[in-house]
């Protein structure tokens, strides 16, 4: 018998339709110029001094007294360590609490398998579809909840045993302050419960009033489980390397249980990847890096202002490279995806791919090119100088 959860996953809202739809364009409009302000990949190359460390590691296997075969388990120690110094410096998280991954969309899923299978499990809505989908993969009951009016998820009275919070937020752009997450935080110690914590747009943050760490934050050592990835400071979205921490305070029993479930269910993330990932924290990675992540703030600034003073309402794009933006003269997203396709050959994100809560809302994506970016602008300026709020 096949896993049921699955046929329950939302086949018309999902990535998978919109690749279809764009297809079935390019196929009936040979000579198209689309634009994508969709699709959350980036548009810088990899960092030099990055793909220079991954040459050398492909080399490393090619010699019997270099080669890296099984045993990282849960990610080779000196990136652990470079993660801890670089990442966590000052907050005493230590090289033994992180566990390296292919990916924070794995990631964030694979670790429900830490927790009870009839564990309650609470994802706003809207969100990144895959806490509610990886969940169901797994065979999970999911338990939704609208947003409140700043499209963030409010601090319920029920209990929920693990809570999913991304911030800076894929899909809205916006983030959670210090003070709202230390709510979250009170609540899930005073319940027993687990907070799954998506930090993967850490670096885009400029609100002073947003925590660069969870655990900057009093009391989250005891509930709190950050992820982040290399995916968009670092380009590493084909190349997968991600990290999660499991602070001490878990105790040693959940680190021996996740090291067992790990041994036994991963092998480990790729070497080469590994390696790329430990170059990130050289100075002169850290310095183009910090030059890209500065071209997709600007792009969003330069979006936000496009859309705005052509009567969109926006929200985000501050703290996150996404933001999200209300349909024109009414229309529900996939209408909105459609018009957008056709009349300007842009790509944009229909809102109800991240939950019933998106249907009159458009995620935008700052990842793009400058180039791509001002080119949008033009055409939507064309387009869009009276759309209905």
């Amino acid at each position: 018998m096949i896993n049921r959860k699955l046929l329950e996953i939302d086949k018309e809202n999902s990535f998978n339709r919109s690749s279809k739809l764009i297809k079935e364009y390019r196929a009936s409009h040979p000579d198209s110029d689309i634009i994508s302000l969709g699709i959350g990949d980036v548009s810088f190359p990899v960092p030099g001094p990055v793909a220079e460390a991954m040459k050398k590691a492909c080399g490393d296997l090619s010699f019997m007294d270099t080669f890296q075969g099984y045993g990282a388990y849960w990610g080779i120690e000196s990136l652990r360590k470079a993660i801890s110094v670089n990442d966590y410096r000052g907050l005493g998280i230590s090289a033994e609490e992180i566990y390296v991954g292919d990916g924070t969309k794995s990631d964030c899923t694979s670790i429900l398998e830490l927790f009870d299978p009839d564990a309650r499990i609470l994802v706003s809505d809207p969100c990144y579809p895959v806490y509610r989908n990886g969940a169901m993969a797994l065979g999970r009951d999911v338990s939704v909840r609208k947003c409140g009016p700043s499209f963030k998820l409010e601090v319920p009275k029920e209990h929920f045993d693990v809570i999913y919070i991304c911030s800076p937020c894929n899909p809205v752009g916006n983030a959670y302050t210090g003070e709202e997450l230390s709510s979250w935080i009170e609540y899930a110690n005073r319940n027993g419960a687990y907070i799954v914590y998506d930090n993967v747009y850490k670096d885009f943050r400029e609100s002073s009033d947003v925590p660069g760490s969870i655990y900057e934050l009093e009391g989250s050592r005891t509930c709190c489980i950050e992820m982040r990835s290399y995916s968009k400071s670092a380009s590493f979205s084909g190349t997968r390397c991600s990290y999660f921490v499991l602070p001490k305070e878990f105790g040693e029993e959940i680190h021996s249980l996740w090291r067992e479930r790990t041994i036994n269910r991963f092998n480990g993330a790729s070497y080469v990847a590994q390696k790329g990932a430990e170059a990130t924290y050289l100075p002169e990675s850290q310095e183009i890096i910090r030059s890209h992540i500065e071209v997709y703030k600007g792009n969003a600034a330069l979006l936000k202002e496009c859309f705005s003073s052509a009567g969109f309402s926006v929200t985000g794009g501050t703290d996150a490279p996404y933001f999200w933006v209300n349909t024109p003269s009414g229309m529900d997203s996939w209408e909105a995806f459609g018009f957008f396709l056709n009349e300007m050959e842009i790509v944009i994100v229909p809102g109800s791919i991240f939950g019933s809560e998106g249907k009159r809302y458009m995620r935008i994506s700052a990842l793009g090119s400058r180039e791509d970016c001002i080119r949008a602008c033009g055409r939507i300026k064309k387009y869009c100088q009276q759309p209905t709020a």
